[in-house]
């Protein structure tokens, strides 16, 4: 058994996509216009594993972050990245960078444009 992706609702995916593809980095896989009409867009890593992001243009699904409590993303570099992110997007900022010493990582938290928490996480060595 392994983990496929996660989906989550966005309001607005063209500003979504720019979030993770552009500033971000990771790369758009595929998607697909379901029967209903909900474009669904794929993001990911080279190994494999992938984001899904929905989007209704009729407005009828709306994100809903509140059941989600973050995304974790590896990254070489929390605090270049996190600088980046928050000078290109404005981001909101819910946690600064800061090393969690008991599990030797590093940390930011921010908020995508649909509201839901990214954690930034660099492994320390």
């Amino acid at each position: 058994m392994e983990v496929i992706h996660t989906a989550l609702w966005t309001d607005d995916l063209d500003e979504t996509i720019e979030f993770y593809v552009d500033v971000l980095g990771l790369e758009r896989t595929w998607g697909f216009t379901a029967d209903d009409g909900v474009e669904n867009v794929y993001v990911g890593t080279e190994d494999g594993a992938e984001l899904q992001f929905k989007y209704d243009p009729d407005g009828e699904s709306t994100p809903d972050p509140a059941g989600i409590d973050h995304l974790a993303l590896g990254v070489d570099d929390t605090d270049a990245v996190f600088e980046r992110v928050v000078e290109e997007t404005g981001c909101e900022v819910e946690v600064e960078p800061t090393t969690m010493e008991d599990i030797d990582v590093r940390v930011a938290f921010i908020r995508d444009p649909a509201g839901y928490v990214v954690e930034l996480v660099e492994h320390l060595e």
